[in-house]
């Protein structure tokens, strides 16, 4: 998943944002998530000011290295999120590139407390700190910095390699051992993968242990999974509460008629190239998810339940794809999706390689046709 972050010239709110959410994903194991910036009215090559070098710094980011560039047309293309600074960067896409309009959002949509707290709501334009004092530099990164990690926790889950990798290389660290996970952990670490447990509900858990036993007189060694287990389903129960009161209509932001709009329009659009590419079965599913979603419009009741919803139909919509492939060419599509798998094979119980294939096989199907997730911003 590539996620382009966009300001003006590419030197301070872009890069910063670049930064940490690269500082995330790379901490987590996320190898599935790529993060580009890039300004509109950029110069290439252009240094950040010391000031937005030195505010990085401050929070433990790196930013020296970092070379300005504009928005070319096949990043802007390629990324399956672009986020904004301003409501001048959201004009500008929709102006000049109006088919990714539908990809893009601000970025303060995921402004918290400690953003409104420095003056910024969702909604706002973040700050632009250039020609101000290093402490607007600071105050800039801190409302970024709060953005982007919350934007990061509401990014689609890890793929099941992904989320299994990760939390085994977290795991010897915490066990100071070589040894992988054992059958129980990796059935532990599938069934949480399965329910949607946050990946970095996990890590964050396995994190504050480690930070707990280091330096400590706890010499009591942690040789399964399930010591963290209890925890992990407590964080789990509290962040879907969460998500449940971020459904309540009181609480809904508005954007679930919009975004239920664009992914019937998305299949529709999928359901016309499919008849013209001489598959009118899958012509026929797509239009008729299509009116699916047309009709659970007006019963929507937040944006939040209208992503979990095109989830599920994303879901049923790859299965019934898949449905309609041969099965010699379902056959080769398995064959290179266990190919891709080689180096994870030893360490999956059946049950696991099984389910991952059958996702590869999916998604091989769904990118032959061109179609994105449906529940994509």
């Amino acid at each position: 998943m590539i996620i382009l972050f966009l300001c003006s010239g590419n030197i301070h709110r872009s890069a910063h944002a670049e930064a940490i959410l690269r500082a995330e994903a790379e901490r987590d194991g996320r190898t599935d998530i790529e993060a580009r910036s890039a300004g509109v009215i950029a110069v290439a090559g252009m240094e950040p000011p010391p000031q937005a070098i030195a505010a990085a710094r401050t929070f433990g980011i790196e930013l020296g290295a970092h070379r300005s560039r504009p928005p070319e047309a096949s990043l802007l293309s390629r990324s399956d999120l672009i986020v904004v600074m301003e409501g001048f960067h959201l004009s500008w896409v929709e102006l000049r590139h109006p088919d990714l309009a539908a990809r893009c959002r601000l970025l303060s949509r995921h402004a918290g407390e400690a953003s409104r707290a420095l003056g910024v709501l969702p909604g706002d334009d973040i700050p632009d700190a250039i020609g101000e004092d290093d402490d607007s530099f600071r105050r800039s990164f801190g409302v970024i910095q709060e953005c982007v990690r919350r934007l990061y926790r509401e990014l689609p889950p890890a793929p099941q390699e992904v989320y299994a990798e990760a939390i085994e290389t977290r795991f010897r660290l915490l066990r100071q051992s070589p040894l992988s996970l054992s059958p129980a952990d990796y059935a532990l670490v599938e069934r949480w993968w399965a329910r949607g447990v946050p990946l970095w509900i996990v890590l964050d858990t396995l994190d504050e242990l480690l930070a707990r036993r280091h330096g400590s007189a706890d010499s009591t060694r942690v040789r399964r999974l399930s010591y963290v287990e209890h925890v992990v389903e407590e964080r789990f129960a509290s962040y879907q509460q969460a998500r449940e009161g971020a459904a309540n209509p009181d609480a809904a932001g508005g954007d679930a008629p919009i975004r239920l709009t664009r992914a019937a329009e998305r299949l529709n659009e999928a359901a016309r190239n499919a008849v013209l590419e001489g598959m009118p079965e899958v012509g026929d599913i797509l239009r008729s998810m299509a009116e699916r979603i047309a009709s659970d419009m007006d019963r929507q009741a937040s944006d939040a339940a209208a992503v979990l919803r095109l989830h599920e139909m994303d879901e049923e919509l790859t299965r019934l794809l898949v449905s309609q492939i041969g099965q010699e060419e379902i056959s080769d599509l398995r064959d290179r999706a266990a190919e891709r798998l080689a180096g994870f094979r030893d360490r999956m119980t059946p049950e696991v390689f099984e389910a991952t294939v059958t996702r590869l096989v999916g998604e091989q199907v769904r990118a032959s046709l061109g179609l994105p997730p449906i529940a994509r911003s």
